[in-house]
This record gives structure tokens, C-alpha cells and sequence, in this order.
């Protein structure tokens, strides 16, 4: 009977599945060949079907993905069920042979199935039938959920027949997506380059949203967690990002969502080596950070702040250092300084000293007139004039004035009613 006779004879009411396992994998439209039907070959694979009982039996087929939107990572050697609906043919897997994600050959694998041209595959794993490259890395395991009574909510006598799982999407090396729960309080968890059989905050790339527990609580860390500008940078050294807030919020809330803490909500937490935010579009490409509180920033080393426009810093007060929230030391206002300079130079320029009643101009210690001196002075605290657009002051000779930053007067202006 020939492979066309058998796909007509099985289009009946009932599905079958049987056992194959994967030849060849498809990634792309440039992988399968231009004369095959199939044109949209992403997660195509060839199968080899083992089923005796079938005329399919060591031919090789090609079958597509059964689900529409998820395709499982899948490869050579890899143990899946394919099944025949109307006319094509869909499978499921890999199927979890070994419950590692990066090992689902089949178990029962022996060169016997692979039939004569097997003798020609010298890149193929005899004890697998996965490819000689294909990267088996023993470190990886499948994730766990961790045993955590308090964040459960369960007692020692309740853990064992009301403890539930989570629902994990994993890679084949290390990276996962965890949608779970702690007792009713749910967590989200995407996590890359695992090196163990949980998500950490030390190690790989991880955005964790939880709903209840600290950081500690949720991780397990034993030996505590640090934001990397709270590590001490050698043994003496001590510091702590919230140096800019004041007395009573002089640190990193390590503790926020603690279950023991009435009153906390939900935080997310985002921790790489490298990370970079990127809003490109010229026209509509904010990049906006608000929060009802406190917004901190932190570097072990330095921070840079660049912008082809202007820069506007709004606040209610502003200090450069920290001790200068002592309020010792003010700032100065730039025009202010420049007209009480000038008063005192206009000042001095009108002075005289008196010679028998009669008033005479005041002179240097050579004797010579100091109007020019102090002319020159006057000159250059004058008001600078304004050009440009936008307009912008100008230099003039008044050098100490700024013309790229400035303060705001002493008295604001009322806010007005929109």
C-alpha cells in the first residue's frame, strides 16, 4: 500500500498518535528544499515513524507544529507523537523523556532505529542520536519551585497534600518563564542563563514581578542581597545608595513586602550585568520614570547625564552633597552678585577725598587717576544682551556668569490656573 492510499484510508473521526523520532529539523525558509510543499518551513521537522504496525515505518516524513502559536524547541534525535489529520501531518514534543530540558532523546534510543544510513552519519551521537554539536550541557536542570512554608502560608502537618506547582515555559540552556504563586500571591519570573535549578539574583539576567515577600524571602538568600552600589568598595568602605533622601529613608528598603511587614504590595526587581533602555522613535520616544515616593539613582563609579536639548531639574530644594542639606553653604545668584558688584564699583568711581574742601578724584599709589581702572570693571558688569534662537544671554565681558546654566530667583512665580 502505497503513502498516498494510507493518508486517504486514516481521514476518519478519530486521531491517532504514534511514536517517531526527529531526522532533520527546519529553522527557516532557506533550510527545506524550494520543491517541497511545505513553504513556511519554520518548526518543520522529518520524522522517522517506529510504529510497526504503520506503512510509515522507516520512511521519512516531513510534519508540522499541532499548536498554532507555541513550537517547543525541538532537535535531531529528539522523541515526539505525530498524528494524520486530514491529510497532514502535526506532532507534539519532544516529548520529556529524561524531565531535562536539555536532554528529550528517546530513552530507549539504540542505532537499530536509525536503519542502514546511519553508517554514513559520522556527526550523529550513537548513544543518543542527537548530533555530535549539538550542545548538551550536563549544569543545566529543570527549574524548580522552592520549598517556602511562610511565604505559602502552609503549615508543617498542610505542605505536602496542599502544595501546588508553577507553570514553567523553559529553554533548552537555562532560561525560563515562571508564572506561578506563593499561597494566593502570584510571582512572574523571566530568567536567562540559570545556573542552577533556580532563578538568582546573582547570576544571568532576571525580571522578577512579586506580590508578596521580600527579596530575601522570595530568593532565599542566606547571605542577604546587595544593590550593587550598597557593596562596600573595599573592607572599610560603607556605602548606601539613599544618601540623597532624607534621615529617616537613608537606605535601600531591603525589607519592603517582608510578610511579617503589614501593608506591602507588589515590587519588580530587574538584575543583569548590563542593562540598557532604549526609546528610539524621533517623534514619540519618551522615556518617563515617576513614582509616588522617592526616585534614587546609584553608581559604584560614575554618572553621566547627556541630552542634545535642555535640562530642567524642578525641585523644591537641591543640594550638591551631601552635607549641604545642613543648608551652611547657599548658592549664588549670578545677576545678583553682578549688580552689587557694580553698585560697589559705581561706588568707588564716585568717591572723591577731600584737599582743603575741594573734592578730587581718588588715585592709585603712583598718583594716578583710578577712573579708567575702575571703568574698565564697571564695563564689564553691565548687563549681557540677548540674541539667538532661542534667545540665550551672551558672554559680554562678564566672564564668571554662566551662559549654559542658571538657578532660579530667590522668589517664584505663583502657579497659575490653567
Amino acid at each position: 500500500m502505497g503513502l498516498g492510499r494510507f493518508y486517504d484510508d486514516l481521514v476518519t473521526k478519530a486521531v491517532e498518535f504514534n511514536l517517531a523520532i526527529v531526522n532533520r529539523v527546519y529553522i527557516n525558509n532557506n533550510d527545506i528544499p524550494n520543491q517541497d510543499e511545505e513553504k513556511n518551513s519554520s518548526q518543520i521537522i522529518e520524522i522517522k515513524p517506529l510504529n510497526t504496525t504503520l506503512p510509515t515505518v522507516q520512511k521519512k516524513i516531513k510534519a508540522r507544529p499541532l499548536f498554532r502559536g507555541i513550537s517547543d524547541s525541538i532537535t535531531r534525535g529528539d522523541l515526539v507523537l505525530f498524528a494524520l489529520i486530514s491529510k497532514k501531518i502535526y506532532y507534539i514534543g519532544p516529548l520529556n523523556t529524561f524531565n531535562n530540558p536539555n536532554h528529550s532523546h528517546a530513552n530507549f534510543y539504540s542505532t537499530h532505529l536509525e536503519g542502514k544510513e546511519l553508517n554514513n552519519q559520522t556527526n550523529i551521537n550513537h548513544q543518543t542520536g542527537y548530533g555530535k554539536e549539538y550542545p548538551q550541557i550536563s549544569s543545566v536542570k529543570k527549574l524548580q519551585k522552592r520549598r517556602n512554608k511562610t511565604l505559602d502560608l502552609l503549615s508543617d502537618t498542610g505542605y505536602e497534600v496542599s502544595k501546588h506547582s508553577d507553570l514553567i515555559i523553559e529553554g533548552r540552556h537555562g532560561n525560563g518563564i515562571r508564572i506561578g504563586s506563593k499561597s494566593i500571591f502570584p510571582i512572574l519570573n523571566i530568567s536567562n542563563n540559570n545556573s542552577s535549578v533556580m532563578e538568582s539574583l546573582s547570576r544571568g539576567s532576571l525580571i522578577s514581578l512579586i506580590s508578596n515577600g521580600s527579596l530575601e524571602q522570595n530568593f532565599n538568600l542566606n547571605a542577604g542581597f546587595l544593590l550593587s552600589t550598597d557593596i562596600p568598595i573595599d573592607k572599610t568602605g560603607d556605602f548606601k545608595l539613599n544618601l540623597g533622601n532624607d534621615n529617616t529613608e537613608n537606605h535601600f528598603d531591603y525589607e519592603y513586602g517582608d510578610i511579617n511587614n503589614p501593608g506591602s504590595y507588589d515590587q519588580i526587581i530587574i538584575s543583569s550585568d548590563r542593562i540598557t533602555i532604549d526609546a528610539r522613535n524621533p517623534l514619540g520616544g519618551d522615556f518617563t520614570v515617576s513614582a509616588n515616593r522617592n526616585i534614587n539613582f546609584g553608581a559604584t563609579k560614575n554618572f553621566t547625564l547627556n541630552n542634545k536639548g535642555f535640562s530642567v531639574i524642578n525641585s523644591g530644594n537641591i543640594y550638591i552633597g551631601k552635607e549641604a542639606k545642613n543648608k551652611a553653604q547657599p548658592m549664588v545668584l549670578g545677576d545678583e552678585l553682578r549688580i552689587l558688584l557694580l553698585d560697589i564699583m559705581n561706588i568707588l568711581q564716585n568717591s572723591r577725598a577731600l584737599v582743603q574742601g575741594v573734592p578730587i578724584p581718588l588715585v592709585n599709589q603712583q598718583s594716578g587717576p583710578m577712573f579708567p581702572d575702575i571703568q574698565v570693571i564697571i564695563d564689564s558688569l553691565q548687563p549681557r544682551t540677548l540674541s539667538g534662537d532661542p534667545e540665550l544671554p551672551q558672554p559680554g565681558n562678564t566672564k564668571f556668569l554662566s551662559q549654559y546654566h542658571y538657578v532660579e530667583q530667590n522668589v517664584r512665580p505663583e502657579p497659575t490656573q490653567e
